[in-house]
């Protein structure tokens, strides 16, 4: 397979050839310097000496116990270091690793870039080659497009595009999804929750964010087994869930859903009291594969044999995912979808879902490598693009994990946080789909941040949350002048009883408001405060 599998690349080509030479030397030992590095944070605080006296007194008096608190504020104009807490010091970024990985992605793909998954009649197969599209069929990513667009329409577009090429009978349906490797859940993520949303799977084919969305009922009686439907609809799966929920008319609604870790076996749990208006999610194994079936199924209400016996079951039954070293013949394009790697980073950043980045990460690795992406060639391409941006020490500076910031092996320092946030936001053809794809304070993973302070100026930022950490990293920017502050706050070990936890939100906010003030005061103007 050759670089670039799926999508086109701009004039970015020979960057990424460049980088696929570091790659290759940083294996050796033989890693380069860079050709050019960011602009570096002056090591002395700025003249201003008060905001970093105020940031050093919120963190001391904070009571967050043992915690673990790390601050890095950096202008970005004159590149001085406002404050700094501990900010060489590594920590668990949560997902804060997504600012590094979508960043990255940006640098190494161009914001141009864009998924391209394809339906192929190779001879008397279809195939559904994959390009690592983790927006395929999401429901919260179609809603952005339309409010008309479903996964279903995606799946019955897709099928129709078949049946409308007269195309009456397929020998089986092909899934290649070698864009990236089949390690389809990272080994460092919570083993107990890998059937939860956020652990989901991530393949080189994926749909409707690899996750089953069960919608539980009640009995009409009040008395009988509970009932359910599907999103997206399965009725190979939906014959074999098992039914271990009841029926209640007092009491809450618990309905849940629990997969055997090694199939697509379900069980509907707990009790069900009303008709659910939120879905009960739970990840899916094997996505491609469930993809495919996906797809076979809607062939075959269209009237597409799939196999030699006509209907969904038997269809169902005839596809399978390409074998490592296969090839096909060159086939006739059915149908294809696209997706920009920038409406990617934007959801990616602003929702947090996991699934995205960690695809971005795998499809770094593929476009340098050419190989089937991993975490393992994600993360190498990762460090060497802080390397490029930043410096050498910046790659040796970091633990790169995953790309989602789900395993708690991820580490970095605020000080490289805000350097990189540094480098992307003076980065001419980055800076304005890097800095958008931020979530604004009451915006997304944001919407309920930032109410107790007031705020004059743009906050764009990165929240971040694992079992005993909290983190928030970002800009605050005054848009009249285009002055900016980038800041990296990490909190970990926190421990104790949720006022602990509301402390640690509560001085993510008390900081981003000191460096509010300051930027106000910087920039020369007058600027009225709204909550």
């Amino acid at each position: 397979m050759k670089p670039g599998h799926g999508a086109g690349r701009g004039d970015r080509g020979g960057w990424v050839a460049h980088l696929a030479a570091c790659v290759v030397l940083a294996v050796l030992g033989l890693a380069p310097a860079p050709v050019t590095a960011a602009s570096r944070v002056a090591s002395a605080y700025s003249a201003n000496p008060t905001i970093a006296r105020d940031i050093e007194t919120l963190v001391r008096d904070a009571r967050l116990g043992s915690a673990r608190v790390g601050v890095s504020v950096v202008d970005l104009g004159s590149m001085a270091r406002l404050a700094g807490v501990e900010h060489e010091a590594k920590y668990i970024p949560a997902s804060n690793m997504k600012v590094l990985t979508t960043g990255a992605a940006l640098a190494v793909l161009g914001p141009e870039y864009v998924f391209r998954t394809e339906l192929i009649l190779s001879g008397d197969v279809l195939v559904l080659k994959g390009a690592g599209d983790p927006a395929l069929g999401d429901p919260e990513f179609l809603k952005r497009v339309s409010t008309d667009l479903s996964a279903e329409n995606v799946l019955n577009a897709m099928a129709r595009a078949v049946h409308d090429a007269k195309v009456t009978s397929i020998r089986e349906i092909v899934v290649d999804d070698r864009v990236f490797d089949r390690q389809y859940v990272h080994p460092r993520w919570p083993a107990d929750q890998l059937d939860r949303h956020y652990c989901a799977a991530v393949g080189g084919v994926n749909f409707h964010r690899n996750v089953l969305d069960f919608y539980a009922r009640p009995a009409p009686d009040g008395v009988s087994a509970p009932d359910f439907t599907l999103e997206p609809r399965a009725p190979w799966i939906s014959r074999e869930v098992r039914i271990g929920a009841r029926t209640v008319t007092t009491g809450r609604h618990t309905a849940w859903v629990r997969r055997d870790m090694r199939a697509n076996r379900f069980a509907l749990l707990g009790d069900v009291r009303y008709p659910a208006q939120a879905p009960a999610r739970v990840a899916l194994h094997d996505p491609a594969l469930f993809a495919g079936q996906l797809l076979a199924d809607r062939l075959a209400s269209l009237g597409v044999v799939v196999g030699s016996t006509p209907g969904g079951t038997a269809a169902v039954a005839q596809v399978r995912l390409a074998a490592s070293d296969e090839r096909f013949d060159e086939g006739r394009v059915l149908a294809v979808v696209t997706t920009p790697l920038a409406d990617i980073v934007q959801l990616c950043n602003v929702d947090s879902v996991n699934l995205y980045a960690e695809a971005l990460l795998k499809l770094l690795g593929h476009a340098v490598s050419g190989e089937s992406g991993s975490w393992e060639t994600g993360a190498s391409v990762l460090r060497m693009v802080l390397a490029e941006r930043l410096g050498p020490q910046a790659a040796t500076n970091i633990v790169v994990s995953d790309g989602s910031g789900m395993s708690r092996d991820n580490e970095v320092s605020p000080a490289l946080l805000t350097t990189f946030l540094a480098s992307m936001y003076r980065d001419p053809q980055l800076s304005s789909v890097f800095v958008a794809s931020l979530p604004e304070a009451g915006d997304g993973t944001l919407r309920r941040r930032f109410r107790e302070v007031k705020i004059a100026n743009e906050v764009r930022a990165k929240s971040g949350y694992l079992n005993g950490v909290r983190t928030l990293s970002g800009y605050v920017i005054h848009r009249p002048s285009g002055r900016a502050v980038g800041f990296s706050i990490l909190i970990n070990d926190l421990s104790g009883a949720g006022a602990t936890d509301a402390r640690a939100l509560k001085l993510h906010e008390d900081i981003v408001s000191v460096i509010d003030r300051y930027l106000t005061a910087a920039s020369g103007a007058t600027v009225s405060a709204t909550p």
